[in-house]
């Protein structure tokens, strides 16, 4: 028998997209992952081309929102940081 899913817990095929940078030639840099936000691949494509791409893919866009390992990213930086120092 098949349990309910847990309202928490992602659904395994939701995809989502995390714009990083929109650079000034037109090139959008993303992150794109399916199930989990957490667990991506870093692409990059023609402005354009990421808007179809997010619209094939019915994409959850989370630019913007907090991500668990940005203050572990954060952390790490600064200590580097202080080693240049």
């Amino acid at each position: 028998m098949e349990q309910p899913a847990d309202a928490d817990e992602p659904l395994l095929d939701n995809r989502y997209v995390r714009v990083r940078n929109r650079r000034a030639n037109g090139i959008t840099e993303f992150d794109f992952a399916i199930g989990a936000p957490e667990i991506f691949v870093e692409l990059i494509m023609p402005e354009e081309a990421f808007e179809q791409f997010c619209r094939d893919n019915k994409v959850i866009d989370v630019t913007g929102t907090a991500r668990p390992e940005d203050d572990f990213d954060a952390r790490l930086q600064r200590e580097a940081d202080a080693r240049l120092s």
